[in-house]
């Protein structure tokens, strides 16, 4: 009989159906997020490396706001955008995603985003959280006043996913396609596996059509099988 899994951790529903998980790596961010409403800034950042998190754990703003998401790149020709600075979005939290990739042409867009956010006093005021890879002093922004309004933006940084987090979400992945695995498999695939959430999605829902298929339990043989296939597509 498989032993009952070890990586028990806290979960946040986010994505409607998935789970965020709260580890050393991104709990400071996840503090952020549920305390929105308590923002004393109405501009906050979160940056960190592909994969850790930042957009996943961005869309539980969905759960108490009424969420705008733009993309920094070909900012200027979004046309939500002259609806965003007239007022006339209904949006009261805008999320501002892929900041790295900000394009000379569009910094007077997001400086003006900046401003619209600072001065907004209505009964509702709006709020803006940036999300990037880096922080804002790695950031190649030409605007001089863009850059030092960026620079004085509160900001957190989400680490990569550490082991704990890692084994916490296979386990509640392979928990949700109904699939019983040894704590030994889990181990296994810890240190090896490619550290991005949707990845180990797809990875774990690999190993579940296997193990259907060849009618065989979930076995560290048959998750290393997966893995070197992955590795090694030829």
């Amino acid at each position: 009989m498989a032993e009952q899994l070890s990586f028990a951790l806290p979960l946040r529903p986010a994505l409607d159906r998935d789970a965020f998980m709260v580890t050393s790596s991104n709990g400071e961010a996840v503090s952020l997020i549920d305390h929105a409403a308590q923002w004393e800034s109405p501009v906050q950042w979160i940056y960190g490396p592909a994969g850790c998190g930042k957009t996943h754990l961005a869309a539980v703003l969905a759960q108490d706001f009424n969420v705008l998401t733009l993309n920094a790149q070909a900012l200027a020709q979004n046309p939500d955008l002259e609806a965003l600075l007239r007022g006339e979005n209904g949006a009261n939290m805008v999320v501002m995603e892929a900041l790295d990739s900000l394009q000379m042409s569009d910094e007077e867009s997001l400086f003006h985003v900046l401003n619209h956010t600072r001065h907004n006093t209505g009964q509702t005021r709006q709020k803006l959280l940036l999300l990037s890879r880096e922080p804002a002093a790695r950031l190649s922004v030409t605007l001089p006043d863009l850059a030092s309004r960026l620079k004085a933006v509160p900001a957190i940084a989400m680490g990569s996913p550490d082991d704990a987090l890692v084994g916490g979400l296979l386990a509640k992945l392979f928990a949700d396609l109904q699939l019983r695995v040894d704590d030994k498999v889990i181990a296994y695939m810890v240190p090896r596996i490619e550290r991005d959430f949707a990845a180990m999605g797809r990875l774990v829902t690999a190993i579940d059509q296997r193990a259907l298929a060849l009618k065989k339990p979930v076995t560290v043989r048959l998750v290393a099988a997966i893995m070197s296939a992955y590795d090694d597509p030829q």
